[in-house]
């Protein structure tokens, strides 16, 4: 029998608190945010990855998702009225737990000249942030910052780059650890080194 597990303690306020949070990410790229609040523990993602899709999503938007615990699912269907994507390339929202296989940034759903924002959002989860990959700068940064992922997929940077000579089509990606989240909006550039 499923467990439903409840989400944040205060339902409104903590969403709100974690929605802000998000923004600030995006808008101060690849400086990590502690999130203000977190759910109960769901099996198979870490407390960020958690609050973020308790905080984004809702019946309107799709997400794809690796197997998760089927007590996971469920509280994500009650909560957030969870609609899966039929396929990859479809999704709104893209979640990758720590460990799984990624697929290729220019797989994902990259928006139309026309409306940009019609994109895929990725939620990574890492082993860790450091300061040894790559250096970032565009909008957000006063000054260019080192930035670096624990267990990076390999490749990552490099689909980086290509990700953002796309703009303004693109994805965005929340890179995760733990109880942080680093965003990293299709607007940043960077070279490794």
């Amino acid at each position: 029998m499923n467990e439903m597990r409840a989400a944040f303690s205060d339902p409104v306020h903590d969403s709100q608190r974690c929605f802000r949070a998000a923004l600030a990410a995006l808008a101060e790229p690849l400086l990590p945010q502690t999130l203000p609040a977190l759910p109960a523990e769901l099996p198979g993602l870490m407390p960020a990855t958690a609050a973020l899709l308790y905080a984004l999503l809702d019946q309107d938007v799709s997400v794809w998702l690796p197997p998760l615990p089927a007590d996971t699912l469920a509280s994500l269907r009650f909560h957030t009225g969870l609609r899966l994507a039929a396929a990859l390339e479809q999704a709104d929202f893209v979640v990758l737990p720590l460990g799984a296989p990624p697929p290729p940034l220019a797989a994902l759903k990259a928006g139309e000249p026309e409306y940009p924002d019609r994109s895929a959002t990725v939620l990574l989860e890492t082993a860790g942030f450091n300061a040894e990959q790559v250096e970032a700068d565009g909008p957000g940064f006063a000054a260019p910052r080192r930035f670096g992922v624990n267990g990076a997929p390999d490749g990552f940077w490099r689909q980086w780059r290509d990700n953002h000579a796309r703009f303004p089509l693109g994805v965005d990606i929340f890179l995760i650890c733990g109880e942080r989240v680093a965003g990293l909006p299709r607007s940043t550039r960077v070279k490794e080194g």
